[in-house]
């Protein structure tokens, strides 16, 4: 198959790299030292102890996809920019794809619960599909090299769940992406509710994501022991229960499942640590502020996530 990647990070990165090891055609999507480094040296990903390089992808920057390519070239674009930038991205596929004449599925690999949303308002729920990562830790070490570790399993499905979807182009992509990612090299399935899974990713992610922030630890010292591990649970139960906003009931043990999830898994930064570590704008409003905004239309009060939310982002505005 041929893809676009746009958004060449450590988790655009990873996938793409494994991608094109297993023969796919990538075009790496990307801007600025990224784009710079791809270009005259190409991608390298360490994991596991392996590395590979790839010397001369094909890549481009945004600008160049949407002027001078043809989205009939492609059967699928991956999204892995952070969430602040889909709802621009959306509006440029959409004219993208009116200047070609072909409409093209769109699957995010992003943070939040809103991007698939954004998307089909401008697509079409048709061509969306929504997919989770977990366990997976890629971050860019120096532009063009990226190191990362875990699994990297990939949930996916048809945008907002199977029941839902039409026979459009995003329904039957499902079960041919699950068997090509396995045979990529990292695990995926397909889920017949997407929207549901993702509020579980949402759930660990607002447990973790902006508390690391905060405190400049991992996901394990976050998660295991005093003093933090009782605020990552109350984070995460507020999500729990945000996510009946959006009709989405989870199981009641659903935050203490997360949690146990977590002291299992690897210690990682989690990407908002680390674009905090970098000077970059952080998705607080795609975590926090989704659980935030959930609780408000639900009239409940969420106070580890206000509190956390109000922290992080004076952080972000002091000078």
């Amino acid at each position: 198959m041929k893809f676009a990647m746009i958004g060449t990070g450590g988790i655009g990165g990873f996938y793409a790299a494994r991608l094109l090891a297993a023969g796919h055609q990538v075009t790496l999507v990307a801007r600025g030292a990224q784009l710079q480094a791809l270009t005259a040296s190409g991608l390298t990903l360490s994991h596991a102890g392996d590395t590979l390089h790839f010397a001369a992808p094909d890549c481009c920057d945004t600008g160049t996809l949407f002027s001078e390519r043809n989205s009939a070239d492609y059967d699928l674009i991956i999204l892995a920019v952070k969430s602040a930038a889909t709802a621009t991205l959306a509006a440029q596929l959409q004219a993208w794809y009116e200047r070609c004449g072909q409409a093209v599925p769109v699957i995010s690999f992003q943070n939040g619960v809103d991007n698939e949303q954004q998307l089909a308002e401008r697509l079409g729920s048709d061509y969306v599909l929504g997919a989770l990562l977990v366990g997976i830790g890629a971050h860019l070490t120096a532009p063009g090299h990226i190191e990362s570790t875990g699994p990297g399993r990939v949930v996916l499905g048809a945008w907002p769940d199977k029941q839902q979807t039409s026979d459009g182009p995003a329904t039957a992509l499902p079960g041919t992406l699950t068997a090509l990612f396995n045979a990529a090299g990292f695990p995926a399935e397909e889920s017949d509710d997407i929207r549901r899974e993702l509020w579980r990713k949402l759930v660990l992610n607002n447990g973790v994501n902006p508390l690391s922030a905060l405190t400049g630890l991992d996901t394990r010292r976050l998660t295991t022991g005093e003093p933090f591990e009782p605020v990552a649970l109350g984070l995460m139960r507020e999500a729990v229960a945000a996510a009946r906003a959006d009709g989405v009931e989870l199981e009641p043990d659903t935050a203490e499942q997360v949690l146990q999830f977590m002291q299992g898994f690897d210690a990682i930064k989690t990407s908002m640590l680390v674009d905090k570590e970098n000077g970059r704008p952080l998705e607080i409003d795609a975590i926090s502020g989704a659980v935030l905004a959930r609780a408000t239309r639900l009239g409940i009060d969420v106070p580890y996530t206000r509190t956390i939310h109000s922290l992080l982002t004076l952080t972000q505005r002091a000078p």
